[in-house]
């Protein structure tokens, strides 16, 4: 399939939460990139494809090392879509569930501490991500990046209301992102877990070995205990593990 008859379609990629994306050939440039297209279920609604247009002008300005480069944005056959630079990587959920790629603690905090200097980034710039998951966080040349803006918003100065547990997942506050983080990880650690057979489904501190500090930290980042309200105390409190 070739596209505005620029883009040759290599390989669907992945199915995000406005757009597909798809692995292209530039036939202009002669490079492979990044074709994310909005999805059906969006463009039929205004709302949708103004929510499109708002990660394409936060893709713009993300203007550092963590994120793909944004490159053009076109319609064909009425579908809104823009390119990006094509990251040759591989997402922790391809490391975990394809790979079989076990993690540590410590190795499993040291990620979650170079994501959460991106996290810190974002929020400096006041953008919140609101969708760290492990098929949006990439490993590149040993360097985190993190992908798909759809669900990212800018963070408003006007006075938050307090947040519900049930609300966390897709709050526009930094604590949203805490809280994806505290999954993150969760995913990570249970990558060395081994469940044995017949036995019942337990919490995640029955199932995982963890250091009590290491317990601590992922109980406040997922609002159990007192919720975390500063990236400082994270990465303190990563560091004590680390260290």
């Amino acid at each position: 399939m070739l596209i505005d008859e620029r883009y040759e379609v290599i390989q669907f990629l992945g199915r995000g939460s406005y757009g597909n994306s798809y692995l292209v050939f530039d036939i202009k440039n002669q490079v492979k990139v990044v074709l994310k297209s909005l999805r059906i279920h969006k463009r039929i609604f205004e709302s949708g494809r103004i929510d499109f247009e708002k990660e394409q002008q936060l893709m713009m300005e993300l203007q550092h090392a963590y994120f793909p480069v944004f490159f053009e944005k076109g319609i064909h056959n009425n579908i809104p879509y823009f390119t990006m630079e094509y990251v040759h990587g591989k997402t922790f959920e391809q490391l975990i569930f394809d790979e079989e790629k076990i993690y540590s603690e410590n190795e499993s905090f040291q990620i979650g501490n170079e994501l959460l200097k991106i996290i810190q980034w974002l929020h400096e710039h006041d953008i919140v991500h609101r969708d760290i998951r492990i098929p949006n966080v990439l490993l590149h040349h040993d360097k985190i990046r993190l992908i798909d803006f759809g669900l990212a918003r800018r963070l408003s100065t006007k006075q938050v209301e307090p947040i519900s547990v049930n609300q966390l997942k897709r709050a526009i506050a930094p604590i949203s992102d805490y809280y994806a983080l505290g999954h993150f990880l969760l995913f990570l650690l249970y990558s060395s877990y081994e469940p044995k057979q017949s036995e019942k489904e337990k919490s995640w501190e029955e199932e995982l070995s963890l250091s009590p500090k290491a317990n601590q930290v992922i109980r406040r980042l997922l609002a159990i205990d007192d919720p975390y309200t500063s990236i400082k105390d994270i990465q303190k409190d990563f560091h004590i593990i680390i260290l």
